[in-house]
């Protein structure tokens, strides 16, 4: 749990034999946004006390958002809308499919829609993880939230999401080139060590050795 950027704090879920599994918030001067909460109690209670450290509460949490539908990014999610009252959001591909999974209303989001919060919150669709999975670009820190669109290594190496977690998993690699579009120095992800300052080239990088 820590402050990675200003105003952006990642919490680290990961228990004995696991990946790293991260979820974010997102402290704004307009709003308190919580991005993909868990699957366990233990991703509750971190959450929880990064909020206490914060000098927050539940009821702090304006929105959350969710980068796509898997289980270990949405199976607390109908309590998380129980402790902070938020609405939910996700891509509109996958917001009906997070609603079938955990009953929970959300909110579906447009490719390239802007949130007004926190100097703007992109939606970026890339497809192929799963149906809308998406990214959440934050220029005003030149950071994306990449959630599972790539997976990471302890040592920050980095790779297409494995097949075996993919929906199509040719699709999910060749689309990783929409981050591209944008400009980041910063890179986020639920799986694997972040990458904290010339992102966007070892993006580059990884498209050019997949694509």
């Amino acid at each position: 749990m820590v402050e990675v950027l200003k105003g952006l704090h990642s919490m680290d879920h990961s228990e004995a034999g696991n990946h790293q599994m991260e979820s974010w918030i997102l402290d704004c001067d307009d709003c308190l946004i919580l991005i993909d909460g868990g699957m366990r109690q233990k991703a509750l209670d971190n959450i929880e006390a990064e909020l206490r450290e914060m000098s927050k509460e539940w009821a702090d949490v304006s929105l959350i958002l969710i980068t796509h539908k898997h289980g270990d990014h949405i199976q607390n999610l109908a309590r998380l809308v129980e402790l902070t009252g938020a609405p939910v959001k996700a891509h509109e591909l996958e917001a009906p499919l997070i609603k079938e999974a955990v009953g929970v209303y959300v909110e579906g989001l447009e490719d390239k829609a802007v949130l007004g919060y926190c100097g703007g919150i992109e939606v970026i669709h890339v497809p192929g993880h799963s149906e809308g999975n998406a990214c959440y670009y934050l220029p005003a820190l030149k950071a994306v939230i990449a959630g599972d669109t790539i997976f990471g290594d302890d040592e920050g190496n980095i790779n297409p999401p494995p097949e075996r977690y993919c929906l199509d998993v040719d699709q999910a690699t060749k689309e990783i080139k929409r981050l591209l579009d944008y400009e980041f120095d910063h890179i986020l992800f639920t799986h694997g060590k972040d990458i904290m300052g010339d992102a966007k080239a070892k993006v580059q990088e990884l498209v050019d050795r997949f694509c």
